[in-house]
């Protein structure tokens, strides 16, 4: 192997927000993401169309204005490079 093991998670994992059991507050959240090394690993999902939801919010509370942005945007682009391609056409 030429990287640790967490490194090659990072780089080739992802985890989704839905369903969501997130830690019981903002702190325990970001310990989490501490844990885990990276907050680029998030990314949005939804449980649609199913008529069961956990509640209306769309991400568990108290997140950041910046890591919300990575979760809806940043990280599916970054993964999803073919998202990006189509920027400023048209």
């Amino acid at each position: 192997m030429d990287r640790a093991p967490t490194e090659i998670v990072r780089s080739n994992v992802r985890l989704t927000t839905q369903p969501c059991d997130a830690p019981p507050s903002t702190e325990a959240f970001q310990r989490l993401l501490e844990h885990m090394g990276s907050d680029e690993m998030l990314l949005f999902s939804t449980d649609y169309p199913h008529w069961q939801f956990d509640g209306d919010a769309a991400l568990p509370e108290g997140l950041s204005r910046d890591l919300v942005r990575k979760i809806m945007i940043d990280n599916p682009r970054e993964t999803y490079s073919r998202l990006g391609a189509d920027q400023g056409a048209g």
